[in-house]
């Protein structure tokens, strides 16, 4: 079964651990990585050679961050990331891709997939945050 884990931050990489763990030493499971957003952003301490040091699985890297991070940016990065990602899913299938959480570059991601009938198993996501306050 050929499965992915698509990370955009240090955040969501560090839940994904222990996922990741248990995938690697299941031997009917063939592993990718698939890092993008902040992970590639020096601005945001370079995370995909951490990621790259703990594992010895197959890393794409889709590079789609914008630096600013105002509205128009945000919107653009968004848009970026779904043409870098409807190329990448054209070329490579997956049986199933975990995505985590609610984040734009997230979103971008798993919507460019729908077309291709990309499986996505999701988790985390809309929870509130501790100290939010309801408006």
């Amino acid at each position: 079964m050929k499965v992915a884990i698509l990370t955009s931050s240090r955040a969501d990489f560090g839940i994904y651990e222990s996922l990741i763990d248990e995938l690697i030493i299941e031997d009917t499971i063939e592993l990718d990585i698939i890092a993008f957003g902040t992970h590639l952003s020096k601005f945001h301490g370079y995370t995909l050679d951490s990621i790259k040091n703990k594992y010895k699985v197959k890393i794409h890297q889709i590079s789609s961050l914008i630096v600013d991070d105002n509205e128009v940016s945000i919107a653009s990065a968004y848009g970026l990331t779904v043409l870098k990602f409807a190329d990448f899913w054209n070329l490579n299938t997956y049986d199933l891709v975990f995505c985590l959480g609610d984040r734009y570059e997230m979103s971008a991601a798993v919507q460019a997939g729908i077309p291709f009938g990309i499986k996505f198993s999701h988790i985390h996501g809309g929870e509130t945050t501790l100290g939010a306050e309801a408006s």
